[in-house]
Formats: structure tokens, C-alpha cells, sequence
């Protein structure tokens, strides 16, 4: 079951908009959804937030490093607060994927995503929730880098703000990942 909820993105804002901050669009769009205020916890390098559901307290999580050294927030949060690997799910871009596509998977390499291969490294496993957002296809004129640094069109911001989103997280969170998987692979 998922009690943590972290998102991978970039500080600043010349970086609010980009293709790789679609996670911290995203569930900052859940948490403004929910009235969930985000709070700076210094001593993890991280913004939080808190919402229930039912009984159930869930955290929200921003690390407020740079995208390529997530796993030097959220790991000493994890460990901190006595979480799983297995309870965490973490939003990222993806740029293999169409925008508006989604995949929900367990475990597995980074697929050479920088900031999912730190968080590999600093959890000493591959075994958390991944949540992948599309921001692709990457044009081919633009560097890897180039791209997902570039902006988001207004189109992708709003679909990454949309309600869609919010009730991917929600029904993940409810029904879990299990279910999740079964309705989109049916």
C-alpha cells in the first residue's frame, strides 16, 4: 500500500514548467486539490505535505535537489520515518512515452532516468512504485538534456493539472497499485 507519494523535479523557477518537472506539476495540482499546504523540511532537503484518507495519513513529497540527486532527499526520509521502499511511489517524466500516456510499474532499472537511478542507488533497490509521465516524443533537433529541460506547452500543462491526473493518484492510492495495473492493461 502506498503512504508515500514523491514527485522529481527541478528547484527554481526557470525550471517550473519543464518536461521534467511533470511530477511536481502533477502532484502539486493533487495536494492545491486537496488543501494540502507544502511545508520546507530542511533537515531532508525536501518540501512536504500531508493529506488523509480515510484513517490513513499520506505524505507528499518534493525533494528539493537537483533532479539527478533525488535519492539524497527521499532516501533519508524513507529511512527516517521507517517506510518501505514498497511504499513509495514516485512521479517522473518520461520521455519514451506519448504526452498524455501513463504507466504505473514495480521495480526495474531507471531506463536512464537520472533521477530514478539516484534514488535506485540511495535505497539500495529497485523495488518502489513508479509512476511515469509522458512528455514525449522528444524532437529531434534537441539533446536529450535540451528537451527535458525545454517547456511544457500550455496544452501539456493543463493536461498535466487536470482532473485525470488527480484521480489517477486517487484511485491508486484507493483501490491500490494492483487494481491500477488490471484496469489499464484491460
Amino acid at each position: 500500500m502506498i503512504e508515500l507519494i514523491a514527485a522529481l523535479g527541478n528547484p527554481g523557477s526557470e525550471y517550473a514548467v519543464t518536461r521534467h518537472n511533470a511530477g511536481w506539476i502533477v502532484l502539486d495540482a493533487f495536494a492545491q486539490h486537496l488543501g494540502a499546504p507544502w511545508m520546507d523540511e530542511a533537515k531532508f532537503k525536501v518540501q512536504v505535505a500531508q493529506i488523509l484518507l480515510g484513517n490513513r495519513k499520506i505524505w507528499l513529497l518534493k525533494p528539493q535537489t537537483f533532479m539527478n540527486l533525488s535519492g539524497q532527499a527521499i532516501a533519508p526520509f524513507l529511512n527516517f520515518y521507517k517506510f518501505t521502499s514498497k511504499e513509495l511511489l514516485v512521479i517522473h517524466d518520461e520521455v519514451a512515452f506519448n504526452v498524455g500516456q501513463t504507466r504505473l510499474a514495480f521495480g526495474g532499472s531507471s531506463g536512464g532516468h537520472n533521477g530514478v537511478a539516484d534514488i535506485i542507488e540511495k535505497l539500495g533497490t529497485e523495488n518502489f512504485w513508479r509512476l511515469r509521465l509522458g512528455v514525449g516524443p522528444r524532437s529531434p533537433l534537441l539533446n536529450l538534456t535540451d528537451w527535458v529541460l525545454g517547456p511544457l506547452s500550455k496544452d501539456e500543462q493543463v493536461h498535466l493539472r487536470s482532473e485525470k491526473m488527480r484521480e489517477i493518484i486517487e484511485f491508486i492510492l484507493k483501490d491500490g497499485t494492483e487494481k491500477w495495473q488490471e484496469r489499464i492493461n484491460q
